[in-house]
């Protein structure tokens, strides 16, 4: 049997839902843990810059959003993709999921240059919008800008890592991930600190590597001979009917995704009216909690292809079961990482912000309700996995821009005027927004269409 008909048995018929989704989301989250250590990496050495130590994390910090709008869209097109792709290989229509994987790479690609360009000369006033100033405007800034070259490589990735997904191999686009971070992280300190590069080093860095792996990528989606879904060079062109299934798809979880950043951009601004300090202790109170949070982001992942596939294979029965077992196994490793994270979250924020104690002091409290939420999160990412994968983007939709845009957003406001509670506010605000979402996302599960998006 070759590796892909044992995945495909993994996820289709193999008893044991639980150890398919571990064996699949083991990869995924060795990805993220290494994601994280770069940004750690980055936020480590961007923190050493001399008397900039908090400005230098904050305008680093404050990109992220912005960032994440532009990527948002390509995310959108790579949830799309797993969801139909998925559904077509459960199916066994094997050359209309090559058609698909096609035109998802066409539109990657014309999309992430159209951003490139977006981005790069928007940046002055996005930042400025943000309301950064002085040397925060003017790092941001050159950060942003920078950053935009790797738009077009990213949404590439995106798409490959969609494709691969969606055929049951997650091992593949995190090999190539993890080689893209560990030449980020070598060449993180070199330009940060030994070429002095400071907060424009660790943007060189990030794209320096997204460029370096992109030959690889394009060698596997064209010509590699080995199992998985490519794309003929021969046959790339781009059908109206599948473009328009992939962007209707796309739509809602593209539109959810920026609209939360465009909500977290707000909420940033927010944040700096508060100082630097509770900025600082913003970026690195998340950073830090994503250590914890990266399993329940890879099952979330997972469970796309898993459902999609059983979908296209109409074994809806064996889909359901899926979404039971990831929430049990998600809120499960929650429970035990974040009760373990609360002892430890002082020396860890410690190692970054010991020089500026006043921003240390806010981590280590921001961190407490960031920690104790995090079951709530799994709760959460497991609806979205579970409302991409079964193709009700649209549910995906109304989750992200409930949580953040009608609770987080309106709570942190009136905390802030209505309230003393200063900065904790803010962190209460999400708490809370987090609480009422699961039971938002339970409403739309009871609501749920399992049948297949896709001709069968």
């Amino acid at each position: 049997m070759s590796k892909e008909d044992n995945r495909r048995y993994l996820i289709l018929k193999d008893p044991n839902i639980y150890k398919g989704l571990i064996i699949l989301a083991l990869p995924l989250m060795f990805n993220n843990f290494i994601k994280t250590i770069h940004d750690l990496v980055d936020m480590y050495f961007v923190s050493k810059i001399a008397n900039h130590s908090a400005e230098a994390v904050s305008s680093i910090s404050i990109t992220f959003p912005v960032m994440f709008t532009f990527l948002s869209l390509g995310m959108g097109l790579a949830m799309a993709g797993t969801a139909l792709i998925s559904q077509l290989v459960g199916s066994a229509q094997i050359d209309d999921a090559k058609k698909y994987a096609t035109n998802l790479f066409i539109l990657s690609v014309i999309i992430g240059l159209s951003l490139n360009i977006i981005s790069y000369f928007g940046a002055p006033y996005i930042m400025g919008l943000m309301g950064a100033e002085g040397y925060l405007l003017e790092k941001s800034v050159a950060y942003l800008q920078i950053r935009s070259f790797e738009l077009t490589f990213l949404f590439i990735f995106f798409a490959f890592t969609s494709i691969r997904q969606s055929d049951g191999d997650t091992v593949t686009p995190v090999v190539f991930g993890v080689i893209t971070m560990v030449i980020n992280i070598i060449l993180s300190p070199i330009l940060i600190s030994y070429l002095n590069l400071g907060v424009e080093g660790a943007a060189y860095a990030t794209l320096i590597a997204n460029v370096a792996i992109m030959p690889f990528i394009l060698y596997q989606l064209f010509y590699s001979n080995k199992n998985g879904l490519r794309i003929s060079l021969k046959k790339i062109k781009v059908n109206k009917y599948i473009s328009k299934a992939i962007l209707k798809t796309a739509l809602p979880a593209s539109s959810g995704q920026a609209l939360t950043a465009i909500g977290f951009m707000i909420m940033t601004k927010i944040i700096i009216s508060y100082g630097t300090n509770t900025v600082a202790a913003f970026s690195v109170g998340n950073r830090l909690s994503s250590l914890v949070l990266y399993p329940v982001m890879a099952i979330g992942g997972v469970i796309v292809a898993y459902i999609g596939q059983n979908i296209g294979n109409l074994n809806i029965d064996r889909a359901k079961k899926t979404f039971k077992k990831a929430m049990i196994l998600s809120v499960g490793i929650m429970v035990v990482l974040s009760t373990g994270a609360l002892f430890v979250r002082e020396p860890l924020a410690r190692v970054f912000l010991a020089a500026d104690p006043v921003a240390l002091n806010l981590t280590i409290k921001y961190m407490f309700y960031l920690i104790v939420g995090l079951p709530l999160m799994a709760i959460f990412q497991t609806f979205i996995g579970t409302f991409i994968g079964t193709g009700n983007t649209k549910y995906s939709f109304i989750l992200s821009v409930t949580r953040l845009w009608i609770l987080r957003i309106p709570l942190i406001l009136l905390f802030k005027y209505f309230t003393d509670l200063g900065s904790s506010g803010i962190w209460t605000a999400m708490l809370v927004s987090n609480l009422i979402i699961a039971f938002v996302g339970l409403y739309l599960y009871r609501k749920l269409d399992w049948n297949p998006k896709i001709k069968i």
